[in-house]
């Protein structure tokens, strides 16, 4: 029953990205059942009292979160949290609509269901990594599902540039997007399977190193040539896709693992020093070999974009008078129809904010929205602790890390995490890294080889 468990949430992790992200609400649907299904039969024997410190905390979010989606839609509240809109249209259009402090009436539930899918995949790969063997797994079923995507990525852009998987491809045509719609989520998400294969990677390289001989390989997908060329081509891919950001943090990602790992080496400075010049080197042939593109894109339009900056300082008006339930989730494309100033144009379709962080704060409000970046820290700062702290398999919350910082930064300028497809992926990284950063001496000792 446990292996069956297992399989279902893999197949839910590595199949996410394919149907075009996953942006449709039908594979949201599919993807939630799926691991709600794999949570059902979920292997518990390994969790500890240390894990309601990540639990915990998932499970009151997304309880509040649901607690405000259920109030921002609820009809008939008084005039002074209700949105102006629906008095507008009682006035204008005469409609019998009630208030409500929510633009819209039903998009707050619907967009809910994505809050959600996120959680049970966190949840799901975090139960699942409490085993090591496990957690290794997941990854690795990761990384070369991202490997497949990419070669996919690469040929198709090739050879068949203007299609995207069965249909045709109307954006980015001079781009590779994978089979996301988005280049920059393709980015972000080629860039983190690159991070997963040099996690496994640096280990070896490691070893090899200080140990002065050659390490066994159990298998041909951990072999150093196999995963440098996973490695390689997830880096190929993200240069193809020409996004400034994707490239840009995603070197710095890799820079950061690379350092995490090479902090092993501190005591004896001339390999440290050593390795943190050829990672210095490498980012540097990595951004000249990979990103001809992102220096093209940075040469006519800079590193900022001057458009996205004044959407976010639109949505910062917009927040204004909603700083403490926020407009309701999913509804930032309904409600900036009427901010949009004038120096944005006619053209263009702005059905995000560009930020996750900020589209947050302006949906549920700042104290919700700032406890949830607060956790989010928290979280990250315990996997960089498990990195450190831990004598053994310190490379899981190591590049996990990295993902997290790759991911993070990223959604502060764009919206990856908001598409189902990358969402699910980096929750599932996510969830080995804070499972792996508990030490294995606090967990109930294994008793059967089971998953």
């Amino acid at each position: 029953m446990h292996r069956i468990s297992w399989f279902i949430a893999i197949v839910a992790f590595v199949l996410a990205p394919l149907p075009f992200g996953s942006v449709d609400l039908i594979w949201i649907w599919i993807w939630t059942a799926l691991l709600t299904a794999s949570l059902l039969t979920a292997n518990l024997s390994r969790v500890c009292n240390s894990d309601l410190w990540v639990i915990g905390p998932m499970g009151a979010v997304l309880l509040l979160l649901c607690a405000l989606t259920l109030f921002q839609i609820f009809p008939g509240v008084s005039d002074a949290l209700a949105d102006p809109f629906w008095r507008i249209a009682r006035d204008v259009a005469g409609v019998t609509e009630p208030n409500r402090i929510s633009t819209t009436a039903s998009v707050p539930w619907i967009a809910f269901g994505s809050c959600v899918l996120f959680v049970l995949a966190l949840l799901r790969a975090y139960l699942l990594s409490t085993d090591e063997k496990a957690a290794r797994q997941v990854l690795k079923a990761i990384a070369y599902a991202g490997f497949a995507y990419a070669v996919y990525g690469i040929l198709a852009h090739l050879l068949a540039p203007t299609t995207l998987l069965w249909r045709s491809k109307e954006y980015y045509l001079p781009y590779a997007t994978g089979t996301f719609v988005n280049r920059n989520t393709a980015a972000a998400f080629w860039g983190s399977c690159s991070v997963l294969f040099l996690g496994r990677l640096a280990p070896i390289a490691s070893d090899a190193l200080l140990l002065a001989h050659r390490p066994h390989y159990s298998s041909f997908t951990d072999h150093p040539a196999t995963l440098a060329a996973g490695v390689l081509t997830c880096l190929v891919a993200t240069g193809m896709t020409g996004s400034r950001a994707g490239v840009l943090l995603t070197l710095l990602s890799l820079a950061c693992l690379a350092n995490l790992h090479l902090m092993q080496l501190r005591f004896q400075s001339r390999h440290y020093w050593l390795g943190a010049g050829a990672v210095t080197a490498a980012a540097i042939v990595g951004f000249l070999v990979i990103g001809g593109n992102v220096i093209g894109r940075v040469g006519l339009f800079g590193l900022t974009d001057g458009q996205r900056a004044e959407v976010y300082r639109t949505s910062l008006k917009m927040l204004r008078g909603h700083e403490l339930l926020g407009i309701g989730v999913g509804n930032f494309e309904t409600a900036f129809p009427p901010y949009r100033p004038e120096s944005l144009g006619s053209q263009g379709i702005w059905d995000k904010v560009h930020s996750t962080p900020l589209e947050m704060m302006i949906s549920i409000g700042l104290p919700l929205g700032a406890t949830i970046c607060a956790i989010a820290a928290l979280f990250w700062g315990r996997m960089l602790w498990g990195a450190f702290s831990r004598l053994r398999d310190r490379d899981i919350p190591a590049t996990a890390a990295s993902v997290f910082l790759l991911g993070v930064l990223h959604s502060c300028i764009d919206f990856s995490l908001q598409i189902a497809g990358f969402a699910v992926i980096f929750a599932a990284i996510s969830g080995c890294g804070l499972a792996q950063s508990i030490s294995t001496t606090r967990r109930p000792q294994r008793i059967a080889q089971r998953i």
